[in-house]
């Protein structure tokens, strides 16, 4: 009697056909580790690769970062079948709160011994989880052999795959993930791990901001990128200051990051007037505001009102000290100061306070109290860069945050900042940026201007 096997290998579709295609629905492993997988465990060069895998697979394994909610309404091939295909396509649906992280999104990141065995999970991309749930070995985004930045797609998807761009396998022998050691360990960290996420989605909501912005003290010693990225901790500082106000914040896990780095937050309640009426067009309007040369800058007032009030108590205190004043403007009034006075990042900041929040009331309310804590700020910063031998806090400030959350008990203002040592203050000396306008040079540090 002939037996005839129904599941022919002739008989199912080419994708299918390939060595490891088994592992699509390998629970919480990233889409980058699949298709790099079917790469390494099937030979595929770059031309074999345009032949036998679809397009949609290959964008979506080697720029996951660009991967949007909209490109998973039409999926790829199989993709449809995927119990939760966000999960495996894209990293920013495994971190609580993106904008917090420190590790970059241009970089693949993970636990090298997980990689030696041709594993890679999306959870591992924010800096949330600092290490390996089962191997306890720190996350790296450079490559463990050359030390070079495991960017997604530095070279062709061939030479990418299990790969860092100098060439170094990241792969042991070869190892291309068909079997991974612990893999029942690991899917049950990472599932923690997504509770734990979800836990804190449910639990606080940002509704203005949050706004990072970067000084020289910082800029000096961060990676080089723009926009630049928080430094570590911001995540554990930001939890551990909502815990004061009483909030039941899901408790980390081991392989959680736990220590607040540099940052030094507070928290204080916040309110506003609910019944402003001020809609997307009054922002638009004011993002339209802002303007910078390098000898004057215009910052749009949104609250013109409260701000003069609280420039006359700083004028009657200090003096003219902006060299400058309020202007009326043809959509709204400005304020004109010196373009030495503040930061380009800093005004990227106040922009976009103006442009993320769904409320325009809040997100204007948030906008003035933070100009104003700028603009005091910069006022201190003037006085100690004047004196730059002598030691001083506003100089050595690094970094500083601000956001308004809401939570169970009411809306909350965070916000703090990081420092660097009192040598850090000599980072200023060299410290310029180009206007956005035709005109030169802003140094910060020159009193008078451009030279």
């Amino acid at each position: 009697m002939t037996v005839t096997n129904t599941t022919d290998e002739s008989d199912r579709p080419p994708l299918e056909r390939l060595i490891g295609f088994d592992t699509l629905s390998r629970p919480f492993e990233s889409w980058y580790a699949f298709v790099s997988r079917l790469i390494r465990a099937n030979l595929l060069n770059d031309v074999d690769i345009r032949k036998q895998l679809p397009a949609d697979w290959v964008r979506c394994a080697f720029a996951p970062q660009s991967i949007q909610t909209s490109d998973l309404a039409i999926p790829a091939p199989y993709v449809d079948q995927l119990p939760d295909a966000a999960l495996k396509l894209r990293p920013m649906k495994w971190q609580p709160f993106p904008e917090l992280s420190s590790a970059p999104p241009e970089c693949l990141r993970g636990c090298p011994s997980c990689l030696e065995a041709g594993y890679h999970s999306y959870a591992m991309q924010g800096d949330a989880i600092a290490r390996c749930p089962v191997h306890d070995e720190p996350l790296i985004h450079r490559c463990p052999h050359c030390d070079t930045q495991l960017l997604w797609l530095a070279r062709s998807p061939g030479l990418s795959a299990f790969q860092c761009p100098a060439g170094c396998p990241l792969l042991e022998g070869t190892h291309s993930g068909l079997h991974v050691p612990h893999e029942d360990q690991i899917t049950a960290a990472l599932e923690e791990h997504l509770v734990w996420t979800q836990a804190l989605r449910e639990a606080i909501a940002f509704v203005s901001g949050p706004v990072h912005i970067a000084y020289p003290p910082y800029l000096a010693v961060a990676p080089m990128r723009m926009p630049p990225l928080p430094s570590i901790g911001l995540l554990p500082a930001l939890l551990h200051v909502l815990k004061e106000t009483g909030l039941a914040v899901p408790a980390f896990a081991p392989f959680h990051e736990q220590s607040n780095g540099r940052w030094t937050l507070k928290v204080e309640p916040w309110t506003w007037n609910g019944a402003d009426p001020r809609e997307e067009s009054h922002l638009e309007a004011y993002r339209r505001a802002f303007r910078r040369s390098a000898y004057r800058t215009y910052v749009p007032l949104v609250d013109r009102v409260s701000f003069e009030q609280w420039l006359a108590r700083s004028e009657d205190a200090h003096g003219k000290w902006h060299e400058g004043g309020v202007e009326e403007g043809s959509t709204c009034a400005t304020f004109v100061l010196a373009s030495y006075m503040v930061t380009n990042n800093e005004l990227v900041a106040l922009r976009r306070l103006l442009a993320r929040d769904s409320n325009p009331g809040l997100a204007c309310a948030h906008y003035t109290q933070v100009l104003i804590n700028l603009l005091e700020h910069a006022r201190l910063r003037r006085t100690a860069l004047d004196q730059l031998e002598e030691p001083s806090l506003h100089v050595t400030v690094a970094e500083a945050f601000d956001v308004i959350v809401c939570t169970a008990a009411g809306h909350y203002r965070v916000s703090g900042e990081t420092r660097g040592d009192d040598a850090s203050r000599h980072t200023w000396l060299d410290f310029r940026e180009l206007a956005e306008m035709a005109g030169g040079m802003i140094h910060v540090m020159r009193k008078y201007g451009p030279r």
